[in-house]
This record gives C-alpha cells, structure tokens and sequence, in this order.
C-alpha cells in the first residue's frame, strides 16, 4: 500500500480504518497528555476494538513499563481487550540481548521501564548506585526519567567513551504534558554526546525497530497498518521509513505550521484533529489548492469563505505544500499560523 501524498482514489462514504487490518498508535500527545485523556481520545480507540480492528500503542516512552501504560489507559476508560502496549525500551533491550550472553550486566539509565525491559530480556539491570560496588557492565541502555541526574547522565558519558555498547530508547527532544512540553531524551542524548564522539543506536522511532515489533503483534504485514502520531520526526518519518501508512493528528508535539512545512518523507499519508480521524473518511492533500483557503504574494494564508472544519484543515495543508514544492513564498511568522490554528479550533 503506497503513501497517498497526491490525489487519490478512495471511498468517501468508508471509515479510514476500513482500509487497514491494524492500528499502530503513539501515546503522548495523541491518547493522553501527563495523567489526562486527549479529548475524543478513549472513545474512538473503544470503537476501533469493538469493530474488531486491534491496535498496538507503540511508544517512544521508555520511562514507564508496559504495565503501567496499560492499567493508566485502563484508568482513563479504555476497554480490557483487543490492544497492548510496546516500547522502546523492549526494543533496546532486544538490541542488547542479542549481542551479550544472557545475565550480562546492562548499566540502565532512565524510569522504571528501562530496568523492567531488560529485565524481561534476561540481561541483569543494573542502576548507576550500584557500580561502585566493583560491578563492570559493557553496555547501558539510556532513556528518559523523572529521575535522571548529572552522575547519571555522567556514568553513560564514561562507558561511551570507553566503547560501551551505547543504546539510546529513542531521541525525542520534547515529551508533551499536561503543562506544556518538557525535555525529552533526545536532550539527554545531547548532553551526553558533547562529550564524546560515539554515537549511540537509537532503537525507537523513526527507526524500523518498533514498527517491525508492533506489526509483529498485530499479526499482519507493514502495508496492512496504519501508523497515528503526533511528531512528523519521529512517527511519521519512521512510518514512511518502515513502509508503513500514516495518520498525523494535531495537538501534540509538532504544529501546523510544522505540517506546513514539512518535507516530502515527514509529510503523513493522511492528517486529521484527533484519533477520530480514523473512524471518518480520510483527509489527505488535494493536488492543487481549494479556493476556500487564499495565498498571498508573501505567503499569508487566509480564509475565503466558510467551510467545516475538516475541509478547512485539508485547504490549508494543501495550499501550504503546493507554494513549497512550487517553490513559492510561505510565512514563517508564527502569529499567522496561530491564527489559523485558532480558526481550526485548535
């Protein structure tokens, strides 16, 4: 199933889901922010389970165990059954599994899930506290934590530069909260590479890695999934790297204004408001720009006329894509993208 970036020949009277076996969905800033529910969220996955359509949330989070993402989502209304939960830091410690013998010491950096997805892998977690004990480790997985301090961050910084096997979860370089966003372990990550010149192997997205894992739990091929997220970086350039279709919503990490301007491999095959998308015919760009939305000479967008908010949201991506790959004036000034994100109701 090809990425759908031009017009494109689809049922406007059937479900986006009706074209796929399987849901592959982030989960922050898509499913929830912090501890609260994205609004519509819990609902449109309840109905995707209900129609027999099972969904893995696949996360770059490797702070939590899988555990907890899963009695959180319970928590928020979301049915017993029909989904489960992988993260980044399974796929790390897979990395490391196979190339240690089982029961090697692993140095884990990061929350709760890190150590647990070791753990699970058979290697043995061991914190940062524990290696003055004479303990050795040749490799460390490094994720994002509540808890991570300097001496953490400085212990990773030591065995990359004596060659450690150097794993990163993922290099988010913000996590979305309730309160706005935060530094994720990309930031993280770069503390820790100005002190060296090793690069570590990043195992959640955009890398394949995770894509590969959820498909492989979902029980069907990469062209029989749909991949939802919130970041172009991470979900939909590792959808498009992984040969995997993608619906981006807006209201997380990455802005209009973001959507506007992206490139060709971080531009989603579909885009909606929220996870409802999915459950709604599927809005994808049009190959020439709709006269409800107009571009001036400096590449102001603004609005003709009155259009429901979908058809609205669909005019503005399009004409945004068709002034850059014909390489015409787009503003970047902020207020004007805001503007148009507050017309949109976002």
């Amino acid at each position: 199933m090809s990425h759908v970036h031009d017009a494109a020949v689809i049922d406007r009277s059937q479900p986006l889901l009706a074209k796929y076996r399987g849901v592959i969905c982030d989960l922050d800033g898509v499913v929830y922010r912090g501890a609260q529910a994205v609004p519509g969220a819990i609902p449109s996955l309840n109905s995707m389970v209900a129609g027999q359509v099972p969904v893995v949330f696949a996360t770059n989070n490797a702070s939590r165990t899988p555990t907890a993402a899963r009695t959180h989502l319970r928590e928020l209304g979301l049915t017993d059954e029909g989904w489960s939960v992988v993260t980044s830091s399974e796929a790390a410690a897979a990395y490391v599994a196979g190339r240690l013998a089982p029961g090697a010491p692993v140095l884990a950096v990061g929350g709760p899930g890190v150590a647990d997805a070791l753990t699970e892998a058979g290697l043995t977690a061991v914190r940062v506290a524990e290696l003055g004990s004479g303990t050795s480790v040749e490799a460390v997985v490094q994720g994002a934590g509540q808890d991570v301090t300097w001496r953490d961050l400085a212990e990773v910084a030591y065995l990359a530069q004596a060659g450690a096997i150097w794993v990163a979860t993922n290099l988010d370089a913000t996590v979305p909260t309730s309160r706005g966003l935060a530094p994720g372990n990309g930031a993280f990550v770069g503390a820790v590479q100005t002190t060296t010149t090793a690069a570590p192997h990043v195992t959640g997205k955009p890398g394949t890695a995770l894509f590969e894992l959820a498909c492989s739990r979902l029980g069907c091929d990469r062209s029989e999934a749909i991949m939802v997220g919130d970041r172009l970086d991470t979900d939909i350039v590792g959808a498009r790297s992984a040969g995997v279709d993608s619906l981006f919503v807006l209201g997380g990490a990455s802005s209009l204004r973001d959507l506007a301007f992206a490139e060709d491999d971080a531009r989603p095959t579909y885009f909606a408001f929220d996870l409802s998308g999915l459950l709604q015919p599927g809005l994808h760009r049009r190959p020439e720009p709709d006269e409800a939305v107009a571009i001036s000479p400096e590449g102001v967008l603004s609005v003709r006329r009155p259009v429901a908010r979908h058809q609205l949201l669909r005019a503005v991506v399009s004409a945004a894509w068709h002034a850059r790959d014909h390489d015409r004036p787009l503003t970047t000034d902020p207020a004007a993208w805001t503007a148009l994100e507050h017309r949109l109701g976002l």
